[in-house]
């Protein structure tokens, strides 16, 4: 016969009620009905240990943001110029110091347009 997998049992907070009796002790109705507190006003939240100081802001541990940064940053680029007038600027340049460079390849081009950002 094949093995099967059986999923885990899942345990449950089993936890009785304040106001339920076991068995072998005896209840009288006040103790069977829980009791409501009042809601407590502002100014009983706020402890005094508590009114001086603030809630500690979440720091996240050293170099987290930055991976985090960096993986955002390689998903998502803009260039400043758009390649077209970027190219054109290039060819225009190039020509203007020399007239023997008149051949780029895409891969020049490219990595000195990211290079300028």
């Amino acid at each position: 016969m094949a093995r099967t997998k059986h999923p885990a049992s899942r345990t449950r907070n089993h936890t009785k009620p304040t106001g339920v009796a076991t068995a072998g002790t005896a209840t009288s109705s006040a103790a069977a009905t829980p009791t409501r507190r009042s809601p407590r006003s502002p100014a009983a939240k706020t402890s005094p240990r508590q009114a001086g100081r603030q809630k500690k802001k979440y720091r996240h541990r050293p170099g987290t943001v930055a991976l985090r940064e960096i993986r955002h940053f390689q998903r998502t680029w803009k260039l400043l110029i758009p390649a077209a007038p970027f190219i054109r600027l290039v060819k225009e340049i190039s020509n203007f110091y020399t007239l023997d460079v008149t051949r780029w390849t895409a891969e020049a081009l490219v990595a000195l347009q990211e290079c300028i950002w």
